[in-house]
C-alpha cells in the first residue's frame, strides 16, 4: 500500500510565490532589449551634450581624465532621462516581437490575459521607478554639482596655443597675431605681424618681424615671444610727450622679447560656488531652500508695503494723544483744486513738474521692487520645478511601459522600424508637454499643475491603450476607421462575393429571375414615389419615427436574391451581384437608438442641423443606389434569360 506524500502548507505557499516559466520567459525577452536600448539612449543623450558643449571642448587641450569626468558626471545626470525612453522602446519591441511571432496569440489562446503577461515587467518597471528616484534624489544632485563646476571651469579655460598659417589669430586677449609661414620642426614663425590692442584702440601698437618664436612659460601663466629683425610702430596720441609734433613712435630691432599674460592651465572651480543651483539639491534641501526663500520674500513684501504706505499714501502712525487731539479738533476742508487754479501760471507749471517727477520716481521704484519680487518668486518656482521633476520623471517609466507594451501588442510589429518611430513621437509629446508646462509654471503663468502636464496628458493614453490591447482592439486597423466614416458620412460599400469551391445546391435561376424583375419594378416605384424628393422632415427625424418599412422590405428582398445567387458557378452572375450596392437605410433614420438623446440633439439646433444635413445627403445617396439597383437587376435578369437557366 502506497501512501501519498502530503506537502506542508509552507511548501504550497512557496510554490505560489515562485516565478512561473511564463514570467521568466517574458523577463528574458525584455531585459536583454532593455539593456541594449538603455545604453543606446544614453549614448544619444551624450552625443547631444557633445554638440551643445562642442565650443567649450574643442581646442583647449583637455586631458583624458578631465573628459572622462565630464562624460561620467553627465551620464549620471542623464540616467533618469534615458530610463523612460529605454523602457518605452524595449517594451514596444518585446511585445511587437511576441505578437509578430504569434507567441502572444498562443498565450492568449491558453487563457492568459495581457495584464497577466505584463505582470512581471510591471514589477520590474516599478523597481526602476525607485532606481530613477534614487538617482535623481541622491546621486543626481551631487553629480550635477560636480558637473556644473567642471563645465564652468572648462568654459573659463583658455584655448590651446596653436597659431594657424595665413589667418589672424585672436585667441590671445588684447592681441591679433598673423603668421605667414611656420616651421613645425624648429618652431620658428616667419613674416610675423602683431597688433597690440591691450591698451585700447587709441594706443594701438603694430609689430612686424621677419621671424619669431612663441613659447609658454614654465608656470603656464604667460607667453614668451621672441621676435627677430623687425620694426615696431606705436601710437602716442594718448601719452604725455615732450614734443607734440610726433603722434607715433617707430622702433627698429634685431631681437625683441615680449611677455604676455596667458593662463593656459586648467583650474577646477570650487564646487560650493555651484551648490546654490536647484538641480544640485535633493528634495529635503530643496524644501528647506523654498521655506527660506518664502520667508525672505514675505519679509521683503511687507517692507515694500510699509514703504509704499509711508511714501505714496502718506499714512502716519498716530499716538493716543494725537488721536484725542484729532477727535477734538474741528475738521477743516481744504480744496486743493481752488488753490491750484488761483496760483500763477509759473507756479502751476512748477506744481505739475513736481507731481510728474514724484509720480515717475514712485513708478520707477515700484517697477524695481516688482522686478525683484518677480525674480524672487521665480527662484522659488524653479526649486519647485526641480522638486516635482524628481517625481514626474520617475513615474514616467511606468507610463511609458504601459504605452509601449500596449502599442506593441496592438501593432504586432517587432524590430527597429515602427517601434522607433512610435517611441520618438511619444517621447517628443512627453518632452514638449513637460518643458512647456514647467516653463509656464516657472514664469508664473500656470499653477503647479503645469509641472504635471506630461503626466496628465500621457496617463489617460496609457490607460486607454492598455484597455484596448487587453480587449484585442483593432484601433490601428485602417478598415475599422473606413467603416466608421462610411457609416456616418456615406460611401459606397463594395460587396466581395467570390466563387465557392464546393456548391451543394444550385440556385433556382427561374425564381431568381422573377425576383430580380420584381426588385427592378419596386426600385423604379420607389424612385418615382417622391420618397427621396425634397428635404427630409426635421420633426420625424428627431421627435417622431421615420417610416422605413418599404426600404427594409426592399433591402431584405435584395439580400435574399443575392444570397441565393451566391451559390452559382457563373462568373458573370457573381460580377453583377457584386455590382448591387448595399442600401444605407440607417442614414435617413434617427442618428441614435436612444429616443431621448435624439430629442436633445434635435433641440440643440446647430448640432441637430448637422445630422439633418447628413440625413438629406443619405436620402440623395439612397436614390442613386436605387437607380443603380434598377439597372443592374434588369441586366442580370436579362442575362439569366439569355443563358436559359
Amino acid at each position: 500500500m502506497q501512501i501519498a506524500a502530503i506537502k506542508p502548507d509552507y511548501c504550497i505557499k512557496l510554490s505560489k510565490v515562485r516565478p512561473k516559466k511564463l514570467d521568466i520567459f517574458t523577463l528574458k525577452s525584455f531585459l536583454l532589449l532593455f539593456a541594449g536600448t538603455f545604453f543606446v539612449c544614453l549614448f544619444i543623450i551624450l552625443m547631444n551634450v557633445v554638440w551643445r558643449y562642442i565650443e567649450d571642448l574643442v581646442g583647449k587641450g583637455f586631458t583624458v581624465d578631465v573628459l572622462a569626468k565630464f562624460f561620467y558626471y553627465f551620464s549620471l545626470t542623464s540616467v533618469p532621462l534615458a530610463l523612460p525612453l529605454a523602457v518605452l522602446l524595449a517594451s514596444l519591441i518585446t511585445f511587437g516581437n511576441l505578437g509578430e511571432r504569434f507567441e502572444l496569440l498562443a498565450m492568449k489562446t491558453a487563457g492568459i490575459s495581457l495584464l497577466r503577461i505584463m505582470r512581471p515587467l510591471t514589477i520590474f518597471c516599478t523597481l526602476l521607478v525607485g532606481v530613477s528616484f534614487y538617482f535623481q534624489n541622491v546621486i543626481g544632485p551631487n553629480a550635477s554639482n560636480k558637473l556644473y563646476s567642471l563645465v564652468f571651469s572648462m568654459q573659463q579655460k583658455s584655448p590651446e596655443l596653436e597659431v594657424p598659417e595665413g589667418v589672424f589669430y585672436n585667441q590671445i586677449d588684447g592681441f591679433n597675431l598673423y603668421v605667414k609661414h611656420k616651421n613645425p620642426d624648429t618652431g620658428l614663425l616667419y613674416d610675423v605681424t602683431i597688433y597690440d590692442i591691450s591698451e585700447g584702440y587709441e594706443n594701438i601698437s603694430v609689430i612686424v618681424a621677419d621671424s619669431g618664436r612663441l613659447e609658454t612659460t614654465a608656470d603656464k601663466q604667460h607667453l614668451f615671444l621672441r621676435l627677430y629683425s623687425g620694426e615696431m610702430f606705436e601710437n602716442m596720441q594718448e601719452q604725455q610727450m615732450s614734443r607734440t609734433d610726433n603722434p607715433y613712435r617707430r622702433e627698429s630691432f634685431l631681437e625683441k622679447h615680449i611677455l604676455i599674460e596667458f593662463d593656459s592651465d586648467f583650474t577646477l572651480v570650487d564646487e560650493s560656488v555651484m551648490s546654490s543651483q536647484a538641480a544640485s539639491k535633493n528634495m529635503k534641501q530643496i524644501k528647506h531652500t523654498i521655506d527660506s526663500l518664502s520667508i525672505r520674500q514675505d519679509s521683503i513684501g511687507l517692507g515694500n508695503l510699509d514703504d509704499y504706505k509711508s511714501t505714496a499714501l502718506n499714512t502716519f502712525r498716530l499716538t493716543a494723544s494725537d488721536s484725542t487731539k484729532l477727535a477734538e479738533s474741528v475738521p477743516t476742508v481744504i480744496n486743493s483744486d481752488s488753490i491750484f487754479l488761483v496760483s500763477s501760471r509759473s507756479k502751476q507749471l512748477d506744481i505739475r513738474k513736481a507731481m510728474q517727477s514724484r509720480i515717475q520716481s514712485q513708478k520707477s521704484e515700484l517697477n524695481l521692487k516688482g522686478t525683484n519680487m518677480f525674480f524672487g518668486d521665480r527662484n522659488i518656482r524653479k526649486h519647485w520645478v526641480e522638486w516635482m521633476k524628481k517625481l514626474t520623471q520617475s513615474l514616467s517609466i511606468l507610463i511609458f511601459f504601459f504605452i509601449g507594451a500596449s502599442l506593441g501588442a496592438i501593432i504586432r510589429k517587432g524590430g527597429l522600424g515602427v517601434p522607433v518611430i512610435i517611441s520618438v513621437l511619444t517621447f517628443i509629446v512627453f518632452h514638449l508637454t513637460s518643458t512647456s508646462g514647467e516653463k509656464m509654471f516657472r514664469e508664473g503663468e500656470w499653477s503647479i499643475v503645469g509641472c504635471w502636464l506630461s503626466t496628465i496628458v500621457l496617463t489617460p493614453l496609457s490607460i486607454f491603450f492598455t484597455v484596448k490591447a487587453n480587449a484585442d482592439s483593432t484601433i490601428f486597423q485602417l478598415d475599422v476607421y473606413k467603416e466608421f466614416f462610411r457609416y456616418w458620412f456615406g460611401g459606397r460599400q463594395e460587396r466581395n462575393i467570390v466563387r465557392k469551391d464546393v456548391i451543394i445546391d444550385e440556385p433556382d435561376y427561374i425564381i431568381c429571375e422573377q425576383k430580380l424583375r420584381e426588385i427592378a419594378s419596386d426600385a423604379s416605384n420607389l424612385s418615382l414615389s417622391g420618397l427621396f424628393n425634397g428635404l427630409p422632415n426635421y420633426l420625424n427625424l428627431f421627435f417622431r419615427k421615420v417610416d422605413t418599412a418599404k426600404l427594409d422590405k426592399f433591402e431584405n428582398d435584395i439580400e435574399s436574391v443575392i444570397n441565393e445567387l451566391s451559390n452559382t458557378k457563373d462568373k458573370v452572375v457573381l460580377d453583377k451581384i457584386n455590382r448591387l450596392p448595399i442600401m444605407p437605410v440607417h442614414g435617413i433614420e434617427p442618428p441614435f437608438r436612444v429616443t431621448w438623446f435624439n430629442r436633445i440633439i434635435g433641440l440643440i439646433l446647430p448640432l441637430g442641423l448637422l445630422f439633418y444635413l447628413r440625413a438629406w445627403f443619405f436620402s440623395i445617396y439612397l436614390k442613386k443606389h436605387i437607380n443603380s439597383i434598377t439597372a443592374v437587376s434588369r441586366e442580370l435578369a436579362d442575362y439569366l434569360v439569355s443563358k436559359n437557366y
